[in-house]
């Protein structure tokens, strides 16, 4: 008998992580930093008002909101859920064409051309104490989706335990 959906979401290697880009990545809040202060203190030498300096300051406060939002992300056998407080986003592991691995976790393209506007349709996993397991799972997904094409996942994994009950 095949096993239920649930028992190979069990089976399935599961990853949850938390990302939130300015206490994770040390090079935006540097960059986010510097930027804001620069344009602040432009603003102010150019104007002499502060209240033109606060509000250039809370623009691009705004301009970089994602930064601030943390950002649930739990991987597993039916893709990619991230979780923020403005809802939630699923991406099934077929729409993933290709990922790369980078000193801070995975980037999985959404497209399979290597512009540089390809990184505009990615989902960047970066998570420095989570890498080994990051880059683990993302290949047994996307090896698990490369064997067969066209199938989902948990599907496959029914039709691999079918024919293990057909031949015993």
């Amino acid at each position: 008998m095949a096993p239920s959906s649930r028992e190979f979401d069990s089976q399935s290697p599961e990853l949850s992580l938390v990302r939130l880009p300015i206490r994770d990545d040390h090079v935006a809040q540097i960059m986010t930093a510097v930027l804001v202060l620069a344009l602040a203190y432009l603003t102010y030498a150019g104007t002499v008002n502060i209240w033109v300096s606060l509000l250039v300051v809370f623009a691009c406060l705004i301009a970089a909101w994602k930064m601030f939002l943390p950002v649930k992300i739990e991987l597993g056998p039916r893709g990619i859920i991230q979780t923020t407080i403005f809802g939630s986003r699923k991406t099934p592991w077929r729409e993933i064409a290709r990922y790369q691995s980078h000193p801070h976790g995975v980037i999985l393209y959404l497209t399979a051309d290597d512009s540089p506007l390809a990184g505009f349709a990615s989902i960047d996993l970066a998570c420095r104490k989570m890498k080994t397991d990051l880059e683990s799972t993302v290949r047994f997904y996307m090896e698990s989706r490369r064997l067969r094409t066209g199938s989902s996942i948990v599907r496959m994994a029914e039709d691999a335990s079918n024919s293990k009950s057909e031949a015993s």
